[in-house]
């Protein structure tokens, strides 16, 4: 099945969201791998999903761990790609072997052509760029307007303001690289049913 953009699901962390998502068309599914987080899975159960699973790739997520603990999990788990939570040197970044989608928070007090410096600082290193908030919660004319801005220069994948009634006036406004969704135990603040993760996947059926 053919998704209208690429879409990343991330907080995977059992059987039946991960064959969901791989049967809906999900391009890269994100297991959590720092302990003690929340939706933290397991090296040997992100194993065990990965084998009931197939047509998908697989990103771990990591939000501080050393780099080369990062490239242990790639070899241990068959990772696909990485996901940084949070910014890391651009050397470490250049020895991990796999694709990295670089984790960005914005809020309220984000000053624009510093997040426009930063994405240009990393732009050669990485692959994608997360775009996440911990403010916001919608997309409005003026964010919109920024993001698309954004989207023209940068590879992102939008995190944040997605629901079944805006997502394709979202892809159509602001044209990401892709989009985020969170799957488990929360897929945008405040939000934890999987039944919408499922209504935004149909909209974005072919």
């Amino acid at each position: 099945m053919n998704l209208k953009t690429l879409v990343v699901v991330n907080n995977i962390n059992n059987l039946s969201d991960a064959r969901y998502c791989a049967g809906m068309g999900v391009d890269i599914l994100g297991f959590c791998l720092t302990e003690g987080e929340l939706g933290y899975t397991s090296p040997t159960a992100l194993k065990e999903i990965s084998g009931w699973i197939s047509g998908v790739r697989l990103a771990g997520e990591f939000l501080d761990e050393p780099v080369k603990y990062i490239n242990e999990m790639i070899a241990v788990c068959g990772l696909d790609l990485v996901q940084l939570n949070q910014p890391y040197l651009l050397d470490d970044i250049s020895s991990i072997p796999v694709p990295v989608i670089q984790r960005i928070i914005i809020n309220k007090d984000t000053i624009e052509s510093e997040l426009v410096d930063l994405l240009r600082l990393y732009q050669n290193t990485v692959d994608y760029f997360l775009i996440s908030t911990n403010d916001y919660t919608t997309i409005d004319d003026t964010n919109s307007r920024f993001l698309a801005e954004l989207a023209k220069q940068f590879p992102i994948l939008l995190g944040f303001g997605i629901g079944k009634k805006e997502i394709l006036n979202i892809l159509a406004t602001v044209n990401p690289a892709g989009i985020a969704l969170k799957g488990g135990l929360e897929i945008r603040p405040g939000l934890k049913s999987f039944d919408e993760l499922a209504e935004i996947l149909e909209e974005l059926e072919d």
